[in-house]
């Protein structure tokens, strides 16, 4: 055989090549992926059946993982679908839309239901940061970055910030955004998403009304105040003052239902431009771009009109009172949101300290009397602090007799800045803020020193009384007579020294509960005198029912008495019904001797005024004051005729 001729085969090598190349033949199925077949071999060859057996063997246990690896497959294609849907369900519950942010390219991927909730058109593609960015609140805008950036940064576990957008519509949406960064094998960060809530309902509506609250106010005041072009604009403030009326005697939730109703039927008589905005204690806003007073006038009559109706619940009727207060913009002066919501609140204040159903604007003034009331508490404040409250006597003296009968103890408080303040000018505050009882127990800790000091026994004897006023919350105090026995047993003097004054006004401010308390008063002891009768629109009525001891006639029937002689007839008249009803009297304000002449003519009681002192500091009195002599009693005076017995009856 020469080097160039193949090499023979035998017919069984020939054989085997056949068989195997058969078997190749039938393994190309597997190459399309195919392995549900079974590879034949037709020989007797033991190497070739066992290259059939082991390649059957092969493909069955591909075919088998194949078959596993397609129900792992499926089942897992399963769970991503529930999950998906799961996550897609809580989303749609809690209105949730959904934002990423691709680090590398700086778009950000914004869901449908993200645009959704502020109406704005279904996204196309992405957008860079900045087109979300713009649609948040300038003041809110450098937060939501920071927590942004600070994420990014790794400073922060997660994105979580608060703010507010605007709509589609132009008015503002709060909304809640969260968010997580993702990163690769070395820590940089990739892409970042999250989701966004509308938490608008949450933060800037009233529970109660299902009005936009005081939040929103803020904003609409806010936007109202940047604009280059401000137009006269008016702040309204509308407070219903009876609300707890509705609650009266019906189930909680008939009653709500009725006040919702009512807000309803409010929100229908305002022009569909103006938001009702609903705050604290039963109190609505409104802005009307006016500021003529006989436009808001005419915009608000529907309104007062409803408020004047009544409101009908479980077959009752309810009539709601009202107050309001405006404050007028004006477009050249600059102002914040926070002061024009001031100058509505001291204008809805002016209103609620008048009539039912009254209006009451802004103006100066009113601004003036607020920072003068709020100097008048500081003031207070810091007497309290630093024992400023002095006490001042003035005697109430029988004339006839030159006895003094009884001290009448004045308040003062000592300021650093003002010196020594009469009570005109805080009083009124301090009863209104409820720090009137600190004052006054600090007066009365100075005041009752008097019953005990020996010099003030040398001079008028042990049987004075010491006077001292109560305010309307005082008054009212149930626990009261309690406080006054405790705090004179404390210091060793008989409380049945003591002699209260108390005007007209506070005790028919609660009549009823005011009258048991000065009932249990007299009946411990302690006297009780109407003080400033005269003053105001005094009932003669309540002469003959309210539990007294001694009537004070106020000054204002005493000045000019001389002069007029009407006047003399009025005093004289009211002298005598006062006697002729068996109390004592004292009248206030005599200055001169010719007046104290005239009283004593008429033997009209005892006497409080500068002609016998002024009120003094409680040193100088001990040290200066002395008993004074007997008036000389002038002939009686004829010249007038007093009620008789039958016209009293």
């Amino acid at each position: 055989m020469s080097l160039n001729e193949p090499p023979k085969v035998s017919e069984r090598e020939r054989h085997l090549i056949d068989q195997i190349d058969a078997i190749s033949n039938q393994l190309c199925q597997a190459v399309d992926g195919t392995f549900d077949f079974y590879v034949e071999a037709d020989s007797d060859e033991i190497a070739i059946q066992k290259l059939a057996q082991l390649n059957n063997f092969l493909l069955e246990t591909a075919h088998r993982t194949l078959g596993e690896l397609s129900d792992s497959h499926r089942q897992l294609e399963a769970r991503v679908v529930e999950r998906t849907q799961r996550l897609d369900l809580v989303l749609t519950a809690t209105n949730d839309g959904i934002w990423e942010w691709d680090l590398k390219s700086g778009l950000v991927t914004l869901s449908v239901r993200w645009t959704g909730m502020l109406g704005l058109p279904r996204p196309e593609e992405s957008r860079p940061l900045d087109d979300w960015l713009s649609l948040v609140h300038t003041e809110d805008r450098e937060a939501v970055e920071r927590a942004l950036y600070r994420h990014l940064d790794g400073l922060t576990k997660a994105v979580n910030v608060e703010y507010r957008i605007r709509d589609a519509r132009g008015t503002w949406r709060m909304v809640l955004c969260r968010g997580l960064c993702q990163r690769d094998e070395q820590g940089r960060p990739v892409r970042m998403a999250g989701t966004q809530t509308d938490t608008t309902e949450q933060r800037l509506s009233d529970s109660l009304t299902g009005l936009p609250n005081g939040h929103y106010l803020d904003l609409l005041l806010n936007e109202r105040l940047v604009e280059k072009s401000r137009q006269p604009m008016s702040l309204v403030k509308f407070q219903l003052l009876n609300v707890a009326s509705l609650f009266d005697g019906v189930a909680v939730e008939d009653a709500v239902k009725a006040l919702r109703s009512l807000v309803q039927r409010m929100r229908r008589q305002l022009p569909p431009n103006v938001s009702l905005v609903a705050l604290p204690e039963h109190t609505f806003a409104m802005i009307f771009e006016t500021a003529e007073v006989l436009a808001l006038e005419r915009l608000l009559e529907p309104l007062e009109k409803l408020l004047g109706q009544p409101v009908e619940i479980e077959g009752q009727q309810v009539w709601l009172s009202h107050i309001s207060g405006v404050a007028i913009l004006n477009p050249q002066e600059p102002i914040s949101a926070d002061e024009w919501r001031q100058q509505a609140r001291l204008a809805q204040a002016s209103a609620r300290a008048s009539d039912s159903g009254a209006r009451r604007y802004y103006s100066e003034a009113l601004r003036l009397g607020a920072r003068a009331n709020s100097r008048a508490e500081q003031m207070i404040r810091g007497a309290i602090a630093a024992n400023g409250v002095r006490c001042f006597l003035q005697p109430i003296v029988d004339p006839l007799s030159g006895q003094v009968r009884c001290v009448e103890a004045l308040m003062r408080l000592q300021d650093p800045v003002d010196g020594l303040v009469n009570p005109a000018v805080f009083i009124e505050v301090a009863e209104r803020t409820g720090l009137i009882t600190p004052l006054w127990e600090m007066l009365m800790d100075q005041a009752l020193k008097l019953l005990k000091d020996p010099a003030a026994a040398e001079r008028f004897g042990n049987e004075f009384l010491l006077s001292v006023n109560l305010s309307a919350r005082q008054l009212l105090d149930s626990s009261l007579l309690e406080s006054i026995i405790l705090r004179c047993e404390r210091e060793g003097v008989s409380h049945r020294r003591l002699q209260i004054e108390v005007t007209e006004t506070a005790v028919l401010s609660e009549p009823a509960k005011a009258f048991r308390i000065l009932q249990r008063m007299r009946a411990a002891g302690v006297r009780v005198a109407l003080d400033d009768f005269g003053s105001g629109y005094s009932s003669l009525a309540q002469l003959t029912s309210m539990p007294l001891d001694t009537v004070k006639i106020d000054r204002q029937l005493v000045v000019g008495v001389n002069e007029s002689p009407r006047k003399r007839h009025v005093l004289a008249a009211v002298v005598a019904l006062c006697q002729r009803l068996e109390y004592d009297v004292v009248v206030e304000g005599i200055e001169d001797a010719a007046t104290l002449d005239l009283l004593c003519g008429w033997e009209a009681g005892d006497i409080q005024g500068y002609y016998y002192a002024r009120p003094m500091a409680f040193p100088d009195f001990i040290k200066t004051f002395t008993q004074p002599s007997p008036h000389p009693q002038p002939p009686r005076d004829v010249s007038w005729e007093p009620p008789t017995d039958a016209a009293l009856r």
